[in-house]
């Protein structure tokens, strides 16, 4: 279908394109930023997600573990 259709072609490539940055700004964050950063960021990119998805996931996510997130969250979290 690639070969076919030109928009799809685009489509795919500007997708693709757009999935490997968001993976190298995740990767550079891991080893530039600490956790509280880390989760930081991620609430001002997606704060509705913050809510909807378990800790576990979240902490996954951010390449820190469960512990770790609740002890940067604790001072947020009211």
């Amino acid at each position: 279908m690639l070969l076919k259709i030109p928009a799809i072609q685009r489509m795919f490539w500007k997708m693709s394109e757009n999935n490997q940055i968001a993976s190298q700004k995740r990767l550079d964050a891991a080893i530039s930023l600490n956790a509280l950063q880390r989760y930081e960021r991620f609430l001002r990119c997606y704060p509705e997600i913050a809510q909807r998805f378990p800790l576990h996931h979240i902490a996954s996510y951010l390449g820190v573990s469960k512990e770790t997130l609740s002890r940067v969250r604790k001072p947020r979290v009211k």
